[in-house]
Formats: structure tokens, C-alpha cells, sequence
């Protein structure tokens, strides 16, 4: 015999039955807190509570839980992982006291969660310092090409003052090159002078003689 095919509302009584089940399910795998708290935060806690229709509980239980995960992420690499050790360990023998005091041989319980954590975080940090030192690269060889320009740029660029004082020297080398010249030219007319007077008394006769010949002839 077929069993009839329940009706949409007949298949919805089913699912409430089954969220129940799971609901005290999962109450067997939690551990009870009880906390004071000051007047202000629980004021606040109430009216995010209320303004998203959550239970006060089941709020304070998901802020509690991220607000760990921060706390483990600000402790020292070393101590983190052996504090997340720990953590897991403590987490399977709690699960186990509550499975006895609930007369069940085991309950649902997720092993390794803040290892896995813990390595999820080392990950991310490793990740952010290979940014930051690629990032630090990157600006030293910009700021390094931004130097190499400048050098450049100003090697090629005269100011006017330099540009002056090229023009003032060039000009006094051209007037520096007649003058130099002069002092040559009255050196030869003096070796010619000098020549001429030192000739010997035989050396004048002999030429009077000769312009004498040449008359006669």
C-alpha cells in the first residue's frame, strides 16, 4: 500500500517536527554561561536584538563567538597556536562531560575548530606581509627612477648665471688670441735688428766692394 503524498501544509508540520528534533539536539551540544553585565551593554545588546528579531541569547552567543576569534588573532604567532591547541583539546573533552550528563554516547561536536582558526589567520598574515614588503619595493625603485630624473634633468638644465659665465669666457679667450700673437711678431723684429748689428766690419766691406764692381762694369 502507497502512502498517500502529504499536502504542502501536511509536509510543513514535518519540517517543524524536524527544526524541533534539531533544536534539542543542538541544546545537548552547548554548555550553559552565565554572565553580569553592566546595565548599558545590555540595553544595547537588547536593541540590536530586538531590531533584528533575534533572541538576546542567541546574539550574545554569535558576538561572543567572533569576538574570540579577535581576541586570537591579536596574540603572538606562538602563543596563538598553542593556545588554539589547547582550545581544541579542552572543546572535545567538554563535549564528551556533556554527552555523559546527557546520558548519549557522543554528541555533534566539530574537532580542530581553533586550529583551524589559527591557521587561517597565520595565512592571512604571511599573505598582508609579502603585500606590504612588494608594496615597499615598489615605492623604493619609484622613488629611486624619481631621483635618477631629477639627477638628469638638472644636468641638462643650465641656469643663467652658468650660461653668463660661459659667454665671459669665451669672450675673453678671443681677446686673449691677437694679443698673444703680438709678442711673437715684435720677438722677430728684434732677432732682425740684432742680426743687422752684429754683421762684422769685413762683412761691410766686402759688400761696399761688390756695389763698387757693379758701378764699373
Amino acid at each position: 500500500m502507497q502512502t498517500p503524498e502529504l499536502t504542502n501544509t501536511q509536509a510543513l508540520i514535518d519540517r517543524y517536527y524536524t527544526e524541533e528534533k534539531a533544536k534539542k539536539e543542538q541544546a545537548l551540544t552547548r554548555a550553559s554561561l552565565d554572565i553580569q553585565l553592566d546595565a548599558n551593554d545590555l540595553a544595547m545588546l537588547n536593541i540590536i536584538a530586538k531590531r533584528f528579531d533575534k533572541a538576546r541569547d542567541e546574539l550574545a552567543k554569535d558576538i561572543l563567538s567572533n569576538a574570540l576569534i579577535d581576541l586570537l588573532t591579536q596574540l603572538e604567532p606562538g602563543e596563538r597556536k598553542l593556545i588554539a591547541r589547547d582550545a581544541d583539546e579542552m572543546g572535545s573533552s567538554m563535549a564528551r562531560e556533556i554527552a555523559e550528563e546527557n546520558g548519549l554516547k557522543e554528541i555533534e561536536h566539530k574537532p580542530n575548530v581553533w586550529t583551524g582558526h589559527e591557521r587561517n589567520i597565520a595565512r592571512a598574515e604571511k599573505k598582508r606581509a609579502k603585500e606590504l614588503e612588494e608594496a615597499r619595493k615598489a615605492a623604493k625603485k619609484a622613488q629611486a627612477s624619481a631621483d635618477f630624473s631629477e639627477e638628469v634633468a638638472a644636468s641638462n638644465e643650465s641656469t643663467p648665471q652658468e650660461v653668463a659665465q660661459q659667454q665671459t669666457a669665451e669672450e675673453a679667450s678671443t681677446i686673449e688670441a691677437p694679443t698673444a700673437e703680438a709678442p711673437a711678431q715684435e720677438s722677430n723684429s728684434q732677432e732682425n735688428v740684432q742680426q743687422i748689428t752684429e754683421s762684422t766690419p769685413a762683412e761691410s766691406e766686402a759688400e761696399a766692394e761688390a756695389e763698387d764692381t757693379s758701378e764699373v762694369a
